[in-house]
Formats: C-alpha cells, structure tokens, sequence
C-alpha cells in the first residue's frame, strides 16, 4: 500500500473512530434515550456480571421473615396488631440493638370504630397493644411508602405523591420513620439506593438510613454520610448498594418460630439490628436483584433493604468514575480498532488489536470493580471498538471491491487469468505511482501491413487484424506476458511486470517462438489471401523500466516508460535490415536460462541509446523471409 492510500485509509478510519466512539456515548446514558436503552442494559447486566459473588455477612444483621410457613400458621394476612406486638417484645427483651418493622400500619385496624364518621376512630385493643410495644422498645423503626399517583392531565410533570406514614400513634411511640421505596434501573432491578427522601419540602429518611440512626442513637448521620458529587450513572442522586450475595445469604428464622424462645434463642437477636419483613411471594414485595442465586436473582424487599443497611454500615460502596473516563476509554478502544484494521487488514487486526484490546476492555473494568469498588462502564468502549472494527472493515471492503472491479475492467483482457488473480490479491501491483523494474519487453509488427490495407475493404482490415491480434494475445498471455497496447498492427507487451517473473526474458522469448509457429498455423489454415501471406518481426529486450500510472487527470492508464521500451522497439525495426524474425538484445540472451539457438548480428547504434549494443538474431524455422 502506497504511502499516500496509507494516509487516506487512517484518515478514514479515525474519523469512524472518532464519530462511532461519539455516537456510542451519545447513546449510553441512564435515562431512556430511543434507541439507548439497549446499551445501558447491557452495561447493567455487565456490572451485575463483575459483582463479587459472595461477601463477608454481616454478623449484627438479622432477618425474621414472614414467609409462607408463617402464613400457615397465622392464617390470612394481615396478622392481628398484637402478634406483632408480641414479637417485639420478645426481640427487645432479647437485647437487639434496633428493630426494623417493614410493615405499612398507616390506619387503626380494621375493627376500631368511631361513634361519628366525621371523627378519628379509636385505636382498637390490638392497636393499643402495638403502641405499648412499640414505645416499650424504643428501637423499633417503622415503613412509610410514597406512591407516585399520575394526575388528571395525564403527564409525568404534573404527576402528585402521596405517602402512607404510620399512624400518627404509632409514629409517635416509634424511634424513628423509614421510607421503604426502591430506586429502579431501566430493567427494573433494584441497585441504588437514597439516603433520604423528599416529601412536601421535608427529608424524610431511608429505611436503611432510619435504622443505622436508631442503632446509634444519631439522627444526624444522613449528614455525616460522603456521598460523594451527582453522577448521571446514579439517578435522583443514590449511591450504590454493595450486596454481600444472593437472596437468603442473610441469617434469617421464620416469624412464627421468633416468636418462641424454645426454638429461636435470645442469643440470635442479642446485640443485633433485627429487620422484620415479608418474603411470602403472596404479599407482593418481592424485586429484582443484580445478584444471582440458585433461585435466580429475586430477592424479598426485607433482603434488600437488609443488604442496604450493610452497605451503610460498611461505610464503602461502589462509586462509577467520572463520565470523562468513560468518554475517554470509549474514544481510545474506537480509534485503536479503527486505525488498527486501517493498517493491518481486518483479518490480522482481530487477534492483533480487537482482541487484545477487547480482552483489556473488559479485565480492567472487572478487576476494578471486584477489587476496588470502582465502576468502569465496559459495554460502551467495547461496542465502539466493535462497531469501529466492522465500519472500517465495511469500508475497506467496499474499497477494495471497487478497485478489484476497476482493476479486472483494465486488466482482464490484457494478461492471463491466473496472473490477473494474483493481481487481483495483491492490487498495489497494478497501481502504483512510480517504480524501477526490470523486466523483458516484446514488439511486434506486421510486414508490409500498410500496403496490404490499401488492397482491401475496410471490413476485411478489421477482420483480418482483429483474428491476427486474438491468436497472438493468446499466446502471449499464455507466457505471463502483459499486454500494454496495441499500435495499429503493431503489439506491445512486457514480461515479468506488473507481476514479478524471475524467467521474464524465456518467457518473452518462448512468447516469440509460438507467435511464428502460431501464424505459421494460421497461414496453412486461412482461407484469407492477407493471412496466407502474412510475416512479423519481433523485437526483445531485457532492462531496466519505470512502472507507473501514467496520464491525465481526465484518463490515466498503468504502462511502462523508458530506455529498454524504446530499445525494444527498434530491435523490432532491425528485422527488415536483416531480414529476420526474430532479434533479441545481449541483455535478453545474458538473461536466459535455457539454450535457444541464436546468430550474431554484432554491434548495432539504437537510436537515442549513446552506446552500440549487441544483437542477436533467434534461428527458428519460418523465422526467415522468403
């Protein structure tokens, strides 16, 4: 590839670097973008791929599940107030350090009744009850939902929120108020999560939040938690939830057995932060985690917000870098592609570069993450390098075939088919701007063609040149010659360019043999006076030559210039002095591998040549005149 087409290619192919790496990021966002979400699914399911598989379990976190045995055994949800009442009790006895009830009780139960509709009811027993434990304890936080309800109009911007906060009895002899929504991503998984909430202009805690505060009896710790600066890879401002594995990696007893010392131990909740919440599928909490277990990857809220306390408590989460990283990996892996299937070919740019550079696209990102909690995204610089790779390997193709169809159009009818397909591999053969060769060039010319026309009809020229000329570029062609032009009656070919033929002057010789024997046939068989009495002459000689694309801006065609054509070309002239066939210079003969039998002709000036050279005429049969 010449140096010129080199930098054309490169330039191409960092402009797809540049605009695919562009493009790709342009699309690799959060939020759903047409035709983006795709990418940022998959970069969430990539980081879910690079999340460590099993964490250190915290030891000071416990779950009580209100599973389906305990269904069983209660009955119909929801459970009587003094159930729950009973079982904080006996975990606050037991020494717990906080209590997390993940329980909506935003109404007095359904038995307490009022004597005038237009007043409050009257807490029932069972609710006085979950009001003397609650404030007995003083560690129990209690769930309070918001609820995003579409207005009237019907868009997002007016949409209002509602909330269920405890009732205000409960809330009151609560120690403190969590709200137990989720932050979901684009497939609905749930790996962020809020430190607190805003509702009506007043921050509200997570749960999560809520029940570290009343573990360390700090209700200022919202404040003293580093989130760190906004990041549009974590929306609504979240923060990230390190899980220490799949659902059911935490200690975990089902509510009916807490509630019996026989079978749950005070020692189980001593000194422990006890959360309280439905793993029944029936009731409905149950999300998608970004970790995966034997049951796949749904996990019970309570597990959740169990795995979002131990991320508090850690006081480390997973942070993603800043988005000019991104960006910059993005452009990087582009351009490396690009560049790289530019300069090696496609085939040898994809173990040499893509795959290297695939294969780092995705360790560093894994060993970031597993190792030091940072978020690298991967799916984007990998499906830019990909796309970059395809794109130039397109537009290289369709180069390519372009100048294959042009080179086949120029070629095919002036060399062999087997030579036209190594030029066809190798195209920088057939174009080039300029290169020394040295290779063997042939004339030859007709005898007596010009008198011969002025017998016959324009017709019969044409016919009778146009079956000489076909006979003869068969048997040059069939000799690795390359036919560069036709003169009238006259033929041009060189051997041993633009395809290297170390035998290029026996080729050029054996050429000039069969081109006698060939018209000899021709003559015996030609119902044609002009064939019958048809003679050539046939000039070779070996030297150097200047290769090239020679032309105009309007038409340019490959051929070959120089000292040896013209030489060459006047060789052909000698035979009517000598009344030969065939004359071939000292250059051709020294240059011969095999033996042919020749005749010197001696020293011989050659016009516009300085020196005389010496010339040999090749002794065949019918090679004379007659």
């Amino acid at each position: 590839m010449t140096r010129r087409r080199v930098v054309s290619t490169v330039l191409v192919a960092l402009a797809i670097g540049v605009l695919t790496g562009a493009l790709v990021m342009a699309f690799h966002k959060p939020a759903p973008v047409p035709g983006g979400s795709l990418l940022w699914r998959l970069e969430l399911l990539s980081y879910d791929w690079r999340l460590p598989r099993q964490r250190v379990v915290p030891g000071d976190i416990v779950i009580v599940a209100i599973d389906k045995e305990s269904s069983d055994n209660f009955q119909k949800w929801p459970w009587p107030r003094s159930l729950h009442a009973a079982l904080l009790d006996r975990i606050s006895k037991a020494g717990a350090k906080a209590i997390g009830l993940d329980v909506v009780f935003s109404e007095v139960s359904s038995n307490a009744e009022s004597a005038d509709w237009r007043e409050e009811p009257e807490p029932s027993p069972d609710d006085r009850e979950l009001e003397e434990a609650l404030e007995a304890s003083g560690q129990v936080v209690l769930a309070a939902l918001l609820q995003e309800q579409e207005s009237d109009r019907g868009d997002m911007e007016s949409a209002m929120t509602s909330a269920q906060f405890p009732y205000w009895r409960f809330e009151d002899a609560a120690a403190g108020v969590g709200i137990v929504n989720f932050s979901k991503d684009l497939d609905d998984a749930v790996r962020r999560m809020h430190l607190t909430y805003t509702y009506q202009d007043e921050r509200e805690p997570s749960f999560a939040l809520a029940l570290l505060q009343a573990a360390a009896a700090d209700a200022s710790l919202a404040q003293q938690i580093d989130t760190g600066p906004p990041h549009p890879y974590l929306p609504d401002n979240t923060i990230l939830i390190d899980y220490v594995g799949p659902a059911r990696t935490f200690k975990t007893v089902p509510y009916y057995q807490a509630l019996e010392p026989d079978l749950v131990p005070d020692e189980f909740f001593n000194d422990k932060i006890v959360l309280i919440g439905a793993t029944d599928p029936l009731l409905q909490d149950i999300h998608l985690s970004p970790v995966e277990g034997a049951k796949g990857r749904d996990m019970a809220g309570v597990e959740i917000q169990a795995n979002s306390l131990a991320t508090l408590l850690g006081g480390k989460w997973t942070r993603p870098v800043p988005v000019w990283v991104t960006l910059l990996a993005t452009m990087l892996l582009s351009v490396l592609a690009a560049i790289g299937t530019a300069l090696l070919r496609p085939l040898r740019a994809l173990p040499m570069v893509a795959a290297p550079v695939a294969a780092l696209g995705v360790a560093v990102p894994f060993v970031l993450l597993r190792s030091y909690l940072i978020w690298l995204p991967m799916v984007a610089p990998l499906a830019a390098l990909a796309i970059s790779y395809t794109a130039v390997t397109v537009y290289m193709y369709v180069v390519e075939e372009q100048t294959r169809r042009a080179i086949r159009a120029a070629w095919q009818r002036r060399v062999a088919p087997e030579v036209l397909d190594v030029i066809l591999k190798d195209p920088e053969l057939a174009y080039v701007h300029g290169r020394r060769t040295v290779a063997t060039t042939l004339f030859s010319d007709i005898r007596g063609f010009t008198m011969m026309c002025d017998n016959l009809e324009p017709e019969e020229v044409v016919e009778v040149l146009n079956e000489y000329l076909t006979e003869m570029t068969k048997v040059i062609r069939k000799h690795r010659g390359t036919i560069h032009k036709f003169i009238g009656d006259g033929i041009m070919a060189v051997f041993g360019d633009p395809m290297p033929d170390d035998g290029h002057a026996d080729q050029a010789v054996a050429a000039a043999l069969e081109m006698h024997k060939r018209l000899q046939e021709m003559r015996q068989s030609s119902d044609s006076p002009s064939i019958r009495q048809m003679r050539i002459g046939v000039g070779i000689h070996t030297g150097e030559l200047v290769a090239g694309d020679i032309g105009s801006a309007e038409f340019m065609e490959y051929t070959v210039i120089g000292a040896a054509v013209s030489v060459a070309s006047r060789l052909e002239t000698l035979n009517k002095e000598f009344n030969t066939g065939i004359i071939i210079s000292e250059d051709t003969k020294n240059a011969l591998e095999a033996e042919y039998d020749t005749e010197e002709l001696g020293f011989h000036e050659i016009r516009g040549i300085a020196e005389p050279i010496r010339v040999h005429a090749l002794v065949v049969q019918h090679a004379r005149e007659t």
